[in-house]
C-alpha cells in the first residue's frame, strides 16, 4: 500500500474557513440559528500514514530445478524484526507458506509440473507480516525423457525358438515343455490360459536373467494362448500352441484323508508305479499347513512309495494339505501323473513318554502335562522296545494269545491300545501286583484299570508314544512308528533332492 500525503496548508485553510462560516444568531432570539443553512460542515481528523515496511526483499536468488521441483538459494534481507517464515508466489499469484516454516536459505518448492513455465517470487515473513518482495526467478522443468525403445519379447521352449503358427497349423509341443519369455518390459502382465479346458493352468514366475520369465512344466492335451502386456497396456508378444496327450499316466493314493488324527501321523503317497524320474515329481508335490510344522521333507521307500513327515510332529488341530500338480510331470518314460489335492487335520496333540526304568508314563496333551501314570513293562528276555511309537488300534476287549508251552498266555485285557507291529499293546492288567514297581510284562505295557480306561478314551489314532529305558530298540520297518525311528539326517537322505 502506498503511504497517503496531505498537505498540512490544506488542512489550515479548512479550519480557517470553518471559523468563518460559524452561525450567526439572530436579533433578540437568543441562542437559535437564522436558519439550517448556517450550520458548520463535519471536519475530519487528519489520516496519519502508514509505517514504513521494516523488512526489504530477499536478494541474489538463484535455482536448481529436480524432476518435480526446485531449490532457491538466496540472501536473506537485513531485518530488525526476527523472521519466522518466508512465502512464495508464482507469476504474482498467491503467496504460500513453506510448511514447515523455513527462516533461511535454501528453500524448496514441491509437486511442480514438468513442461510448464514458472516465476517464482519470495518474501520475508515476521510477526508484523510480510516483507516486499523479491525479483521473480524464471525457469522450467524439463519434461521426462520419452521410453527407451524396448525388443519385442521374444517365446523359447527347449532346444530354441519356439516358432509362430503357420494358418490352421498349431505348434505343438511335448508335455513337460517349459515356456520361457524374454525382453518382458518392466510391469507387464503375462496371460497364460486354455479358453476350452479350466485345469489346464500353469504357474509363470521371474528367473535372476533380467526380463526373463519362465513357465513351470505343461500339462498334456492343453492348448495355451499367451498374451504379455506392457505397463501402458500394449501387447509386447502374443504366441499360442498345443500340448499333446500323454502315452500313459499314473495315479496318486494319498493317505490319510481324515480328521481328528494324531500327530504322529505320516503323509504318505502310494503312485501305483515305479518312478524313474523322483526328482522332478518330488519337486510337484507341496506340503503346507495352517499352523508351522517346522523343517520337514519327503522319504522315498522305495521307487513307488513316498512319505512326508516333519523333524518334529505335527502340530496340533492343524490342517495340512498336498498339493501335487504332476499333470505336467513325466513320472516315468511317456507317463504323466494327474493334479490332486488332498488334506487331513489333526486333533489335540498327545504325546506320552513312558520310561521303563522309573517305571512311570506322562500324558501331555498340546504341551501341557496333564497326568502321570505307574506302568510296567516288559521283564528280561521280554523287554518292551524302546524309541517311538504310534497307536494304531483302540480295543475295548482284546484277546492276548500265545500258546508257546513255557511263557504261554491266553488272556482277554480290557482298554487296549496297539502301539506297534511287534505284539506290544498298552493295556490293563489286574493280576500285575509290580506296576510302579517292576517290569514282569512279556513286553506290552501294564496300567490299572483305571488309568487304562482313562488313557483310552483320552487317545485317538496316530497319538504319540516314547519309550525310553530299554536296550532293544523298534526297527524302522515297523508301520507308521518305524517313519519315526530314522535320525533327521537319515531322513533328509531319502530325499531325491537332498544334496549331501
Amino acid at each position: 500500500m502506498r503511504p497517503v500525503r496531505i498537505a498540512t496548508a490544506s488542512i489550515a485553510v479548512a479550519v480557517a474557513v470553518g471559523l468563518m462560516q460559524a452561525p450567526a444568531l439572530a436579533e433578540g432570539t437568543a441562542g437559535q440559528p437564522a436558519s439550517s443553512s448556517s450550520v458548520a460542515p463535519r471536519v475530519d481528523p487528519p489520516v496519519e500514514p502508514p509505517a514504513e515496511l521494516t523488512v526489504p526483499a530477499p536478494t541474489g536468488l538463484a535455482y536448481t530445478v529436480a524432476k518435480t521441483s526446485v531449490t532457491i538459494t538466496f540472501v536473506p534481507p537485513a531485518s530488525e524484526v526476527q523472521i519466522i517464515n518466508y512465502q512464495w508466489s508464482d507469476e504474482g499469484g498467491v503467496w504460500v507458506d513453506f510448511d514447515p516454516a523455513v527462516v533461511a536459505s535454501p528453500v524448496k518448492i514441491r509437486k511442480l509440473q514438468p513442461g510448464q513455465p514458472y516465476s517464482i517470487a519470495l518474501r520475508a515473513v515476521t510477526a508484523d507480516g510480510p516483507g516486499a518482495a523479491s525479483e521473480p526467478i524464471d525457469f522450467t522443468i524439463s519434461p521426462p525423457p520419452p521410453p527407451k525403445p524396448t525388443r519385442p519379447v521374444t517365446f523359447e521352449v527347449t532346444g530354441g525358438p519356439l516358432g509362430k503358427p503357420t494358418g490352421a497349423k498349431v505348434i505343438t509341443l511335448k508335455p513337460g515343455t517349459v515356456l520361457k519369455m524374454r525382453n518382458v518390459p518392466e510391469g507387464s502382465v503375462i496371460n497364460i490360459v486354455d479358453k476350452k479346458k479350466a485345469h489346464c493352468t500353469v504357474e509363470v514366475r521371474e528367473t535372476s536373467k533380467a526380463r526373463m520369465w519362465t513357465t513351470d512344466p505343461m500339462p498334456p492335451a492343453c492348448r495355451f494362448w499367451v498374451t504379455v502386456t506392457d505397463s501402458e497396456g500394449r501387447v509386447a508378444g502374443r504366441t499360442n500352441f498345443k500340448l499333446d496327450k500323454a502315452e500313459k499316466s499314473f495315479t496318486l493314493d494319498v493317505w490319510p484323508k481324515s480328521s481328528n488324527m494324531g500327530s504322529g501321523v505320516p503323509l504318505v503317497v502310494d503312485f501305483g508305479i515305479p518312478i524313474t524320474n523322483k526328482e522332478v515329481v518330488e519337486q510337484a508335490m507341496v506340503v503346507t499347513s495352517d499352523k508351522d510344522f517346522g523343517e520337514a521333507g519327503w522319504y522315498w521307500v522305495n521307487s513307488s512309495k513316498a512319505v512326508f513327515r516333519p523333524r518334529t510332529y505335527w502340530p496340533g488341530n492343524a490342517k495340512i494339505t498336498l498339493n501335487a500338480n504332476l499333470s505336467s510331470v513325466e513320472g516315468a518314460k511317456g507317463t504323466y501323473g494327474p493334479n490332486v489335492t488332498s488334506t487331513f487335520k489333526t486333533g489335540d496333540q498327545v504325546v506320552l513318554k513312558a520310561n521303563l526304568n522309573k517305571h512311570s508314563m506322562t500324558y501331555t496333551r498340546n504341551g501341557v502335562l496333564e497326568r502321570s501314570f505307574k506302568i510296567s513293562g516288559g521283564k528280561r528276555d521280554w523287554e518292551t522296545e524302546a524309541g517311538v511309537k504310534v497307536m494304531t488300534a483302540h480295543i475295548p476287549d482284546k484277546r492276548l494269545y500265545n500258546p508257546d508251552p513255557d511263557e504261554g498266555w491266553d488272556v482277554t485285557v480290557r482298554w487296549a491300545i496297539r502301539v506297534n507291529d511287534n505284539g506290544e499293546y498298552i493295556h490293563d492288567a489286574t493280576w500285575n501286583y509290580s506296576i510302579g514297581y517292576a517290569n514282569t510284562s512279556h513286553g506290552c505295557t501294564n496300567l490299572t484299570l483305571s488309568d487304562m480306561e482313562w488313557l483310552w478314551r483320552n487317545s485317538k489314532f496316530g497319538d504319540i508314544v516314547e519309550y525310553t529305558g530299554s536296550q532293544y530298540k523298534i526297527g524302522t520297518d515297523d508301520y507308521l512308528a518305524g517313519y519315526w525311528n530314522y535320525s533327521w539326517p537319515e531322513w533328509k537322505r531319502g530325499s531325491a533332492l537332498w544334496r549331501g
